[in-house]
């Protein structure tokens, strides 16, 4: 089998029966590989070939369970399995956001600690480190801080100096210094991707999930702002929605403000706002989805969410006096934009080759969790190869 790396190299992937080296963290995956020269692979793509060993079943994954972002139902998968593999047989790792890791090339400020610089590490080069962690607790040691490629905080660049400085540093600090060595060595393509069966929701899931440290969710400081109750938003909505609606033409959209689980585009992402046009007897309806609202500001942060409102607001009023044209523009910017999302994810040549034949059998459980994105890229392939015609 030949894949593509985050190094953009591509190689045969040669499997040993090795017995596994205990004393060191992922020492199936090393046994595994080991006919490969493990230790001089950048860690990038030793966690891609862990991702994919996974996916092939050549390693055991285990079942989690994750709350759906949007409904919070449960969903168990097993992240690898999920991870769209095509891009990597098919040597399309080239998108400018899913293919990047950290820059290296500049200090990054970490509070508490000061501007932290990384350099690349090999396996062998980051072995200390997998070795630490194995025995169940870190010890910040100097082979250990090697081992995490920290060559220097603010100017100083001695290896002792820079050990005190981690060993004292605040847990904060150090779960920072931790997100700068994940974002340095796993490729933001490494997810699972899982939509929700509840409420169709794309959820994506760190695959491997299995990993050197787990990624710090800093709580957001220096403010005391708070969203809007929904009865609040829902008469801002209200006050801001009314003169637009009114400027609007006939029949005007009645404007409905939902508390309940947002619907979802084509591409599973939750709605801030949806139009549906309408129909005799019926004015058609603009829908401010409340909890996806809430959503961005508790990933985002605090925002301008009057501006937000009307921007939202605005946008789906176009929907409207486009359906009343008889042809929405907007409507296809969407869904090209959709399209074109699915591509970066599954991969170019995968859709084509969908368009033609059937997948088979072997990614059948993949299909399953990702069916949405699937039909909605058939969708467009179909309709261009109609139009060229």
């Amino acid at each position: 089998m030949k894949v593509q790396l985050p190094s953009k190299r591509v190689v045969e992937i040669r499997r040993s029966d090795a017995p596994p080296d205990q004393g060191v963290l992922f020492a199936e995956a090393r046994a595994l590989f080991s006919p490969m020269n493990v230790g001089a692979m950048p860690l990038a793509d030793f966690h891609a070939l862990r991702a994919i060993a996974s996916h092939e079943r050549w390693i055991d994954e285990d079942e989690i369970e994750i709350a759906c972002r949007n409904c919070d139902a449960p969903i168990v998968t097993r992240p690898c399995a999920a991870m769209p593999l095509a891009p990597f047989v098919d040597a399309e790792l080239d998108d400018e956001e899913l293919d990047r890791t950290l820059d290296l090339s500049v200090a990054h400020d970490v509070p508490g600690l000061g501007k932290v610089r990384l350099a690349p590490r090999t396996v062998s080069e980051a072995e200390p480190f997998h070795r630490a962690l194995a025995r169940g607790e870190i010890v910040v040691t100097p082979a250990v801080v090697s081992a995490m490629g920290v060559v220097a905080i603010d100017d100083e660049r001695d290896r002792a100096v820079i050990t005190r400085k981690i060993k004292r540093c605040d847990d904060r600090a150090f779960g920072l210094l931790g997100n700068l060595f994940l974002a340095a060595h796993y490729p933001p393509r490494l997810f699972g991707l899982v939509v929700c069966e509840a409420c169709g929701a794309r959820n994506d899931v760190d695959a491997p999930y299995d990993r050197e440290l787990d990624a710090h969710e800093d709580p957001r400081e220096g403010t005391d702002e708070a969203l809007p109750t929904f009865d609040a938003f829902d008469a801002l909505a209200r006050e801001i929605g009314a003169p637009r609606i009114d400027a609007a033409p006939e029949p005007k959209p009645a404007l409905i403000v939902d508390d309940n689980v947002p619907a979802t585009d084509d591409g599973g992402e939750p709605l801030l706002g949806s139009y549906v046009p309408g129909e005799p007897g019926n004015p058609g309806e603009i829908t401010l989805y409340y909890r996806t609202f809430a959503s961005l500001w508790q990933d985002d942060g605090p925002y301008d969410v009057a501006a937000e409102i009307e921007e939202t607001i605005e946008h789906e009023l176009e929907h409207h006096v486009a359906a009343l044209t008889g042809h929405d523009p907007k409507d296809d910017e969407e869904r090209d934009e959709i399209a074109r999302e699915a591509a970066r994810v599954l991969g170019k040549k995968a859709l084509a080759r969908s368009a033609t034949r059937a997948l088979g059998s072997d990614v059948h459980d993949f299909l399953r969790r990702t069916w949405l994105l699937w039909i909605v890229a058939l969708i467009v392939v179909i309709i261009a190869a109609i139009a060229s015609k």
